[in-house]
């Protein structure tokens, strides 16, 4: 091509020319809509010109019929329609966005002069009636049932972003909702939940679990637990569950926690959002949680164990720091030759001779000039030469290493438990008992005598963990789910009790945690402590609100014991010498005497009372109490 634009066969113009010798129009299109700086440069130019011309002519050629179309059905398709015509709009709307994407693709069209006639109307038409349908979208929205199941976003001809319409027409979604039953709100959150705005969710997760279980605080368990999982299954999360207050206890055997008889607790995993406390074993009963609880989920730790096994052991060599030695530190004198060289260079800066300013003025100021810059530059290399010496230490501790072998252990930790637990419905005065194990099996390889000093401590670490690891972890509480246990009440109905009050409660549960006692008892060694008959009548008196006292059977089904042990409880715990634990109910009480009487469950041999008035001189005596915490302990004199 010969002129300004097209005298180099690689120009842009050459290759577009080249590209629609060969028919390939959009190419050539393409490199004229990536140069347009150099075309606009060469307009003028005969060849460019012509060359322009026939890349019109040939956009005009290929894109005319896809603009007649699209004109065509813009100008066919009809707005609005029956809803029952929605499917059809839809596939005419996608047609028309499928010719417009086709359209508007060359980048080309950026440049008006080569659109194809009719072009700019076309589009424009095509997106007025797209416009119409989107604006008629909160209108249509408004009169389709939202009840029925089927999606309206499926449906509509337009492709809606449903979140953000859901959150600019929540009045009318809000309104339509609280006009439907409990079949409609459900349907309606089924297809719409996901996508209803977060401003919402938590009041539309309330009003739906409302109206499921209209009255929580009095319905079954096992409505509860529906309408919750139907809110989940909703997508939405219930904040809170109304109405309901759960209360936890733990009730396991204050002597199996002393006597450390078990090696790991338990955690109940509030999976389900309940307003929920725990009370302390201290207080227990007199909780003002408990007391307050519609609910109460009480935990009782039978059995809690954790054992090792170890598949085998090696031995590996390594080294530790054992000591250090002092020797002297290279860098010292290095730094210290460097301080000597550099005190030299300052002074010989300081002593340079310059010609005399009466012989050669001119000579004399250059000489003044370089002499300065050369003190400075000798002054900073003794400054950072003076800094080196006094931060590099003269001495440095070298470490010597010893050889020491490392012990790994490579070992199983399984952990099993079992739990009693007791679900107390106070609303409804009914319990239910129920008991599962708890098995985990976990594999550890331990490092033993691993040295803090060990260089290779990181990479020892990294292949294995120390002894504390293995504690921590045998320690862990075992985790249970609340759903769970409420789930296994919920669904077993004909198992739960009827209580008339408390005491019924309190029986159940050391009634088990005798059971959990006895079965300890029977797998300890040692001496036959039960022959010694002292201890017959005496009881160990526990409220778990004040502490524990000593009681004495005075009949076979009652127990005196002091008024501050019992304080005002009306029920306290029992434990008789041979470890059986029973509840045992205050039935009278004197504070000015200091004395009180417990009817226990368990009966018991009555003591016997000394009858006369006076005690001979040098008689011996025995008094039996827990002093201290010192059960059943026993001080003569």
């Amino acid at each position: 091509m010969g002129g300004t634009g097209g005298s180099r066969s690689d120009s842009p113009a050459a290759k577009s020319a080249a590209l629609l010798d060969q028919g390939k129009v959009d190419e050539a299109a393409s490199v004229v809509a990536e140069n347009g700086a150099y075309f606009s440069g060469v307009m003028g130019d005969p060849e460019v010109d012509v060359l322009l011309d026939r890349l019109t002519r040939g956009l005009q050629f290929k894109y005319s019929p896809q603009v007649a179309e699209l004109s065509a059905r813009a100008d066919s398709f009809v707005w609005p329609v029956d809803r029952s015509r929605w499917a059809e709009a839809g596939a005419a709307l996608s047609e028309m966005e499928t010719l417009t994407r086709s359209l508007r693709a060359p980048a080309i069209f950026g440049y008006p002069q080569f659109r194809p006639v009719g072009y700019d109307q076309a589009l424009k038409g095509a997106a007025a009636k797209v416009e119409a349908v989107r604006s008629d979208a909160p209108g249509n929205f408004a009169t389709y049932p939202l009840d029925n199941g089927r999606n309206f976003f499926a449906e509509y001809p337009l492709k809606l972003d449903a979140r953000a319409f859901l959150a600019a027409n929540e009045p009318v979604w809000s309104k339509a909702l609280s006009a439907m039953d409990g079949v409609g709100s459900e349907k309606f959150l089924a297809v719409y939940g996901p996508d209803l705005p977060e401003s919402a969710r938590g009041r539309m997760a309330e009003n739906y679990f409302l109206s499921l279980c209209p009255h929580p605080e009095k319905a079954d368990l096992k409505d509860i637990l529906s309408a919750y999982g139907k809110c989940r299954e909703a997508g939405l999360e219930l904040k809170t569950i109304p109405g309901i207050k759960i209360g936890f206890l733990q009730v396991t055997s204050p002597d199996m926690i002393k006597d450390k008889a078990l090696d790991f607790g338990l955690d109940i995993r509030l999976d389900m959002p309940f307003e929920a406390a725990k009370a302390s074993m201290r207080t227990a009963f007199e909780h003002q949680a408990v007391k307050d609880a519609d609910i109460l989920v009480l935990v009782n730790i039978a059995v809690a164990k954790a054992r090792r096994v170890v598949a085998r052991e090696e031995t590996v060599r390594s080294t530790y720091v054992a000591s250090f030695v002092r020797e002297s530190n290279p860098e010292y004198e290095i730094a210290k030759a460097e301080m000597e060289s550099a005190t030299k260079e300052a002074q010989e800066a300081k002593n340079k001779e310059t010609t005399h300013w009466a012989w050669d003025p001119i000579m004399h100021y250059l000489e003044e000039g370089e002499k300065d810059d050369l003190i400075a530059a000798t002054d900073k290399r003794l400054a950072e030469a003076r800094e080196k010496l006094r931060t590099t230490p003269k001495f440095i501790e070298q470490p010597e290493y010893q050889p020491y072998p490392v012990t790994k252990a490579h070992m199983d930790i399984y952990k099993f438990a079992t739990v009693n637990y007791y679900v107390v419905d106070k609303r409804r005065k009914q319990f239910f008992r129920d008991t599962f194990d708890f098995s985990e099996k976990s594999f550890f390889t331990v490092c033993y005598a691993l040295q803090d000093s060990d260089p290779e401590r990181t990479k020892f670490l990294q292949e294995s963990v120390l002894e504390e690891d293995v504690v921590r972890y045998e320690l862990e509480p075992a985790g249970v789910n609340l759903s769970d246990l409420l789930g296994q009440y919920a669904s077993r109905p004909a198992e739960a009790k009827r209580y008339a009050d408390m005491g019924d409660v309190h029986r159940a549960f050391t009634a088990d945690r005798s059971k959990a006692q006895q079965a300890r008892r029977d797998e300890t060694y040692g001496y036959d402590k039960y022959a010694d008959k002292r201890f017959d009548s005496v009881v160990v008196v526990r409220n778990t609100g004040t502490g524990i006292g000593a009681g004495f059977y005075v009949t076979e089904d009652m127990v005196i014991t002091n008024y501050h042990v019992v304080g005002e409880s009306s029920y306290v715990q029992l434990r008789t010498f041979d470890e059986r634990e029973v509840m045992g109910r205050v039935i009278a009480r004197d504070a000015r005497l200091d004395l009180a009487l417990i009817q226990s469950d368990l009966r018991g041999k009555p003591v016997c009372f000394y009858n006369k008035r006076e005690l001979p001189l040098g008689e011996s005596l025995e008094m039996i109490g827990h002093p201290y915490g010192l059960e059943f302990s026993v001080t003569r004199g």
